[in-house]
């Protein structure tokens, strides 16, 4: 059982992975009905927290599992996330709703961090 809760885990941090992903991208934002992200800055840095994620799992998966299980759970997860991505993109791309407009908000912890900095 707790293997199974700590892949599904990993499957999550993924899935959400993948959404921060595909929601930079113009024509996932306009399926969510969400308007398109104006800041290349604010793309670059949900990427970059993307990749942080994608990161961080594989360090975890090979730190809990090993080197060769680790990393090959952690490859079978990477393409069951995106797939779930597509699906929820191509069926249900209101689910998204919430995190794009969490990533479209102008109060968000990154532009008040560059709005006190530029004080």
């Amino acid at each position: 059982m707790a293997a199974f809760l700590f892949s599904f885990a990993l499957e999550l941090v993924l899935f959400v992975a993948f959404a921060l992903l595909a929601l930079t991208q113009f024509q996932h934002r306009r399926a969510t009905g969400v308007p398109e992200l104006r800041s290349h800055r604010r793309k670059a840095q949900i990427r970059g927290g993307a990749v942080v994620l994608l990161v961080l799992t594989l360090v975890i998966a090979v730190g809990n599992e090993g080197g060769g299980f680790g990393f090959l759970l952690w490859v079978g997860l990477v393409s069951f996330a995106a797939c779930n991505v597509a699906f929820v993109l191509g069926w249900w791309p209101g689910i998204l709703r919430p995190l794009a407009k969490l990533l479209s908000n102008q109060n968000s912890f990154f532009e008040r961090t560059e709005n006190q900095v530029s004080k």
